[in-house]
C-alpha cells in the first residue's frame, strides 16, 4: 500500500510549511496548482479526480488525518490538524499556504461556508490565489434562497409556490393561502441544518407548521414555505454546469438522483447521466438570469405537469454531476481551471446517457438495510432490486482501480459510522 500513497506532510505551524520537501516542488511548479479544501468527503475527491487530464500538480489540504483524500497517489496532501479551530485562524492558514506558490493556485473549496468566506475575503484570497466563480455580490444573492426565488418569480422562471414569512404574524396573515402538503425552507441552510439536523421540513397542516415556524423565528433563522411537490426521489433532476461571467455554459451536465438518504430530503447515493433538452434549456435559462460564473448544481423536481420547478442552486462543485460529466464527456472541472489561468477551451456538453455514478458501499448498505431501518420503507430495495438499479455503474464516490487507497480509508470509517447511527437509533429514536 505505501506504493500507492504518500503519507500527509503534517504541520502544526503555518511557518513550516513552505520548507516541506514533499511540498516544495509543487509550491515552485510553473504551471499554476490546484488546492482543495476538505477531501475528507467525496465532493473533494471527486475535484481530484476530474483533474486527471490537466497536467497540474494537486495540494490536498484537511485538518481530519482520516480523510480519504489526503491518500490519493493524484495528491501531494498537507494535513493541518488545527486549522479548522476558528474562521480566523482557517484564514490566516489558507492564506499562509497560499503564499509559499511561485505561481498562484486555484483554489477550489468544496463546502459552502469555506466558499462564502473565501468571496466575503476575496481581495485578500486573490492576492495567493485564483478564484473559480463569481464575486459575493453575484454568489450572495444566489446563495440566499429568499431572495433567488424573488428573482425567479419577476422573471418567470419556474418554481413551487412560494410563501414569504418575515415574522409568525406574517405566517398567521397567509395562513388561508398556503397550500398542503408544504416544506419549511431556510433562505440560509448552513444553520437550519445544523439545529434541526435537515435541510427542509415538510408539514401536512397549518398547527404544526406554526408551531415549528415559531422555533424557526426563536432561532432566529429566516425561511420560506413552499408548496411541496410530491414524488420519488427519480423525479429530481440537475443540471450541472460551468459558466462564465455572462452566464453561458461552456461546459454541462444533465442527470437524475436515482436513491438518496434521508429519501426526501437528502444527499445522492445513486445518480445517471441522461439527455434532456427541456432540462438543458431550463438550467441554462437560470444561469443566464444570474450571470453566474462558476461551478454550479442546479436541482429541479418535475412536477405532476412535467415542469422542471427549481429547488435550490448550489454555488460550488459537488460529487456525483461533476464526476460523471467527467465520465460522460464534459469536464466541469477542467473548464473551471482553464478559464481561472486563461487557456482556451470549447464548449461542451455530456455525450454519454445512462451512466451512473453511486455512493456505492453506502447506497448499498441504506437500499438493503438502513431505509427500512431509520424509518422510509417505502424505499427499500433488498439486495436484488439494489444490484439491478447499479446496473450500468460508472464510476464511484471513493473507489478507483487506478487510486484504491481513498477507498479504503472511507469503508472503515463509514462502517463504525453506521454502527453508531444504528446505536443512536436504538436509544434514542433519531439520526444524526
Amino acid at each position: 500500500m505505501a506504493l500507492l500513497y504518500s503519507r500527509p506532510a503534517v504541520h502544526t505551524s503555518f511557518d513550516t510549511i513552505r520548507d516541506d520537501p514533499k511540498l516544495k516542488k509543487v509550491f515552485d511548479s510553473p504551471v499554476p496548482a490546484v488546492v482543495i479544501f476538505p477531501v475528507s468527503h467525496p465532493v473533494g475527491l471527486s475535484v481530484i479526480r476530474c483533474m486527471r487530464e490537466q497536467p497540474a500538480p494537486i495540494v490536498a489540504v484537511d485538518f481530519k488525518p482520516r480523510s480519504a483524500g489526503l491518500f490519493s497517489r493524484e495528491v501531494t496532501s498537507l494535513l493541518v490538524p488545527h486549522l479548522y479551530r476558528d474562521a480566523e485562524t482557517f484564514m490566516e492558514g489558507m492564506l499562509a499556504i497560499g503564499k509559499c506558490f511561485r505561481e498562484r493556485p486555484v483554489l477550489f473549496m468544496v463546502d459552502d461556508e469555506d466558499v462564502f468566506l473565501s468571496l466575503k475575503h476575496q481581495r485578500e484570497f486573490e492576492r495567493y490565489y485564483r478564484l473559480p466563480l463569481s464575486p459575493w455580490d453575484i454568489v450572495e444573492p444566489i446563495v440566499d434562497k429568499g431572495h433567488l426565488y424573488r428573482t425567479c418569480q419577476k422573471a418567470g422562471f419556474p418554481i413551487p409556490t412560494t410563501w414569504f414569512v418575515s415574522s409568525l404574524e406574517d405566517l398567521d396573515r397567509q395562513r388561508s393561502e398556503i397550500e398542503f402538503p408544504c416544506i419549511v425552507k431556510p433562505t440560509y441552510s448552513t444553520a437550519f441544518r445544523q439545529k434541526f439536523g435537515v435541510k427542509a421540513k415538510r408539514f401536512d397542516s397549518f398547527e404544526p407548521l406554526r408551531e415549528f415556524g415559531k422555533t424557526v423565528s426563536e432561532a432566529k433563522i429566516d425561511y420560506v414555505v413552499q408548496r411541496f411537490i410530491e414524488g420519488p426521489a427519480d423525479e429530481l433532476y440537475t443540471y450541472a454546469a460551468y459558466s462564465d461571467d455572462n452566464g453561458e455554459v461552456v461546459a454541462g451536465f444533465m442527470g437524475r438522483k436515482l436513491h438518496q438518504f434521508p429519501p426526501d430530503f437528502g444527499t445522492c447515493r445513486l445518480g445517471e447521466s441522461l439527455d434532456d433538452p427541456e432540462l438543458e434549456r431550463t438550467g441554462k435559462w437560470l444561469l443566464k438570469i444570474l450571470r453566474y460564473r462558476g461551478i454550479s448544481l442546479t436541482e429541479f423536481k418535475r412536477d405532476g405537469d412535467g415542469t422542471f420547478r427549481l429547488m435550490e442552486l448550489n454555488p460550488r462543485p459537488g460529487d456525483w454531476p461533476e464526476h460523471l460529466s467527467y465520465r460522460c464527456g464534459a469536464n466541469l472541472v477542467t473548464a473551471a481551471y482553464r478559464a481561472c489561468v486563461g487557456l482556451p477551451q470549447q464548449s461542451r456538453r455530456i455525450t454519454k446517457f445512462g451512466r451512473k455514478w453511486a455512493n456505492l458501499a453506502e447506497d448499498m448498505y441504506y437500499s438493503v438495510r438502513g431505509y427500512k431501518l431509520f424509518g422510509y420503507p417505502e424505499a427499500h430495495r433488498g439486495l436484488i432490486g439494489w444490484l439491478g438499479d447499479v446496473r450500468g455503474l460508472t464510476a464511484d464516490a471513493f473507489f478507483s482501480w487506478r487510486d484504491p487507497v481513498p477507498a479504503i480509508v472511507r469503508f472503515r470509517g463509514m462502517w463504525r459510522d453506521f454502527a453508531r447511527r444504528e446505536r443512536e437509533w436504538k436509544t434514542v429514536g433519531k439520526i444524526s
